[in-house]
């Protein structure tokens, strides 16, 4: 019997630290909020400027929202793709590229410009950040 009521009370403490779907989402929007604020800051430091850039002005940093998954909690960040947005143009990774001009060969010349990785890079940069916002919050809900 006492290997029984063990396993009972494993079971009562182990169902106090679970979260339910709403208090999941209160504790991944921190960690969002976090990623979506280094996404924005790197965006804005990563976009080319000077002549070879793009000739319409778009804002990406303008268009990064939060999306809820009802179901468990989660919380994404993301790009809006809506009438007035352009977040495809977040899609199109430019790992870098060769821009040609003119017509002919002898007017052909070649513009390296070097990648936008700013996805990769706020991904690797906020991975601590994020859990520990998480883990904050986590903490105040269960009191700590």
């Amino acid at each position: 019997m006492e290997f029984l009521e063990g396993l009972e009370k494993l079971e009562r403490e182990l169902s106090n630290l679970s979260l339910t779907p709403s208090q999941k989402k209160a504790m991944t929007k921190a960690g969002a909020e976090v990623y979506k604020e280094s996404l924005k800051n790197n965006l804005n430091s990563s976009l080319h400027k000077g002549p070879h850039t793009r000739r319409s002005n778009i804002k990406l940093a303008d268009d990064i929202s939060l999306k809820y998954k009802g179901t468990d909690g989660a919380t994404y960040v993301g790009f809006k793709n809506t009438p007035g947005h352009f977040g495809y143009v977040a899609r199109i990774l430019n790992d870098g590229y060769m821009g040609h001009g003119g017509k002919g060969a002898s007017e052909h010349t070649t513009k390296y410009i070097s990648g936008l990785h700013f996805q990769e890079r706020t991904i690797n940069e906020t991975k601590a950040l994020v859990l520990a916002a998480e883990a904050r919050k986590y903490k105040e809900m269960l009191g700590d």
